[in-house]
């Protein structure tokens, strides 16, 4: 339950031993380097910085390969499965391997292939699209008996080319006949027009045009083609010329997959020079001289040791110190939780780390992440399913290390769902229970079906989500009491969490009492009333004196605040035989407020400072709406876990439907179901998966935790198309 610890190191040594140790730690990847390069000047004793030599160079190869890769990506068509790829699982190859393919294959010669192939590419598909426009612009004019290149005007004619409506074509041909001011040559069509081409005289185009308008018609532009001849000619030249691009084409696509067979070594030099990259970028970070080389940086406590033994059997001339961070250094956080507890990492990475010296909430998120989770998918079928497809997955890719938490959590999800599943009868829907009877009268305690079962289920639902709130604010104070803040601890959160405590005691025993009786509501002893109201009484007392606390360790003045509200609660109590023991204390807790608060103050300051507080402390006991919406809220995954059932059975119901069909009727209906209930699984599971992170992150994590730690990234080999199994000298 708490971050691993972190040490400072200073590693020197010999000019010559620099480009291994960094080949070293980054190997072992547990250091995480800082940069010296922002250091005072007064401190460097005659050090510079070392600069990334040789990084351009890298950058260079990489862009290269990058742009083969891009290339041949476009002409691959295998593509990785859905579950590959959204986890973004890799494949495994070898350090040895990856390395001896970086020393013996050159990719030079196939990157000139791909760039021109890739230029060639461009500029048939650019050719090909002026064609396409060239093509588009003549197919209405297909049929003109003329050649373009003599639609000219002459001395009496002007050429008018145009468009008119289909169905006014023949009035727009008879029109222009009996006014003898043109001819009209018919040139081609589409869906809505018909184009012609019209020789006019020149004293008669106004009246020819007002006659083209009056028909719906337009005039249009004479096409801007180069080429010569009959625009029939024209366009097969155009089709003649894209069948020799698509040809051309399809020959450039058969070489560029015939390159693809070299992906997997591209691939993997990729990574590599991606590594030396790197490397290059931590080489920048350290400070040099003529002969020596030092650089500073972060470790975990419990690779302190291999860190040091490492450098020592690799060199003699490296000597590594611990050494004191400055005053002013925030350590980078790691966390470091026992193995039944990793699988939760990864939600509290997705939310943020800790603070260094913040309480680490992984163990508690685990448990309660499961038993929403299950909550939310509330099938045993589907939660067997997830254990069987995620712990395939996880010795599938056993070597992708950041997949296994995920995997691991996904399983503890799915044995909450059998559990929850089998506890609500639900097993890919509600229909196995009335098959297999055992499943309904031994093992289902919460029968959805009938309104009792229902709230039963939303009341222990909302229960859980009780239990998560209250065990929120209790995480708040043991953090208050671990950094040495008892007393703030004890006034403020303290009287809360009494408060609210009482009202979940008293909720609890007051549910089946106002709940109608054949519902058999279920729910705390009727006994445990009056203790929840006597708790809730006293923390709300104490909440109304305690909401705001200037100074919490000045006990002499928070004694007579604890003196009112224990006397206002005896005051509601009954007397201690006749005797008013709460008046008395109450008073006197009154006297001692006003004596003690705010010293040095006229009395009149004094009365309004006492107000103010309890002013506050009534604002902070309103915020139990706040409370009742917070645990409502947890309402929402019972809700969840009822529309699986419904899902699963509306799938099962219309599969029985199918059995209907004649002769294919079972195998439509087989196939329906396998399908059905796959993506009701995908669908629910992700939505389980939200909403136990949601209630996580807005109702838990507000309580008492605050993201925001530097997240601890040690110097390491990383890769993008592969993973990288390091040797086992390394990795031992």
């Amino acid at each position: 339950m708490s971050l691993a610890r972190m040490h400072k190191v200073r590693i020197v040594g010999h000019e010559s031993e620099r480009d291994r140790t960094l080949t070293i730690l980054q190997d072992l990847g547990v250091l995480q380097i800082s940069d010296l390069t922002t250091a005072n000047e007064q401190t460097l004793n005659g050090f510079r910085p070392h600069g990334a030599h040789g990084n351009n160079e890298i950058e260079s190869r990489l862009a290269d390969l990058r742009y083969v890769l891009d290339f041949l990506a476009r002409y691959d068509t295998e593509k990785p499965g859905f579950i590959q790829s959204f986890f973004n699982l890799k494949k495994l190859i070898r350090l040895e391997e990856i390395e001896q393919i970086a020393r013996e294959y050159d990719y030079r010669g196939i990157y000139q292939q791909a760039r021109q192939l890739d230029q060639e590419s461009i500029e048939l598909r650019s050719e090909r699209a002026q064609l396409e426009a060239r093509r588009a612009e003549l197919l209405p004019w297909a049929e003109l008996p003329i050649p373009l290149e003599e639609l000219r005007a002459t001395a009496t004619t002007d050429v008018v080319l145009g468009r008119v409506p289909k169905e006014k074509i023949a009035e727009f041909i008879q029109a222009v006949e009996l006014s003898e001011a043109a001819v009209v040559q018919l040139a081609g069509e589409d869906k809505q027009s018909k184009y012609f081409c019209a020789f006019v005289l020149r004293d008669s185009q106004e009246a020819f045009l007002s006659v083209l308008t009056e028909h719906g018609g337009e005039r249009m532009n004479i096409p801007a083609v180069s080429a010569r001849g009959l625009p029939k000619e024209i366009l097969a030249q155009i089709e003649s010329r894209i069948r020799e691009i698509d040809v051309r084409q399809h020959q450039i696509t058969q070489k560029a997959t015939t390159l693809i067979a070299e992906k997997p070594k591209l691939q993997a030099l990729y990574d590599y020079l991606y590594n030396e990259h790197l490397k290059a970028q931590a080489q920048a970070r350290l400070l040099s001289s003529s002969h020596a080389f030092v650089l500073e940086g972060w470790v975990r406590a419990s690779d302190l040791g291999r860190l040091e033994h490492a450098l020592k059997n690799n060199s003699e001339a490296v000597y590594m110190e611990r050494i004191d961070p400055d005053p002013h250094e925030v350590p980078p956080v790691a966390l470091e939780n026992r193995r039944l507890f990793r699988p939760a990492e990864f939600l509290i990475k997705l939310f943020g780390l800790p603070h260094q010296r913040e309480l680490d909430p992984t163990p508690f998120v685990l448990p309660f992440f499961a038993i929403f989770f299950g909550i939310a998918l509330t099938d045993a079928g589907y939660g067997l399913a997830l254990i069987l497809i995620f712990a395939y997955l996880k010795r599938r890719y056993r070597h992708k290390l950041g997949f296994q938490p995920f995997a691991n959590l996904m399983i503890l999800g799915g044995i909450s769902a059998v559990i929850a599943g089998a506890l609500t009868g639900g097993w890919f829907g509600s229909d196995l229970k009335e098959i297999i009877t055992v499943l309904r009268d031994r093992v289902m305690i919460f029968n959805v079906g009938t309104q009792q079962g229902l709230i039963a289920f939303l009341l222990f639902s909302l229960g859980m989500g009780f239990l998560h709130v209250l065990l929120g604010n209790l995480l708040e104070i043991y953090d208050k009491i671990r950094t040495g803040r008892l007393w703030e601890a004890l006034w403020s959160d303290g009287s809360w969490v009494l408060f609210i405590t009482g009202i979940g005691i008293a909720a609890g025993a007051g549910v089946p009492m106002i709940m109608p009786k054949e519902l058999n509501a279920p729910g705390l002893p009727s006994d445990w009333m009056p203790v929840g109201a006597t708790l809730a009484l006293m923390g709300a007392l104490l909440v109304v004196c305690f909401g705001r606390v200037e100074n919490p360790h000045n006990l002499s003045e928070q004694w007579p605040w604890l003196m009112v509200a224990l006397g206002l609660f005896l005051w509601l109590q009954k007397p201690l035989a006749g005797v008013p023991v709460g008046e008395i204390v109450a008073v006197l807790g009154v006297i001692g407020v006003l004596v003690l608060t705010q010293r040095g103050m006229s009395l009149g300051a004094k009365v309004r400072a006492v107000l103010g507080r309890i002013g506050a402390g009534l604002f902070k006991l309103y915020g139990v709406s706040g409370l009742l919406g917070d645990v409502l809220s947890y309402s929402r995954i019972m809700a969840l876990g009822i529309s699986t059932g419904l899902i699963a059975d509306a799938i099962n119901k219309l599969a029985k439907m199918l059995l209907g069909f004649p002769a294919v009727g079972i195998v439509i209906s087989i196939v329906f179901v396998i399908f059905g209930q796959i993506f009701s699984l995908l669908i629910n599971s992700l939505s389980a998966f939200v909403h136990s992170a949601r209630l996580h992150y807005v109702e838990f994590f507000t309580k008492f935790y605050e993201a925001g730690g530097a997240t601890f990234r040690p110097f390491t080999r990383e890769s993008v198309y592969y993973e990288i199994q390091k040797s086992e000298e390394l990795s031992s």
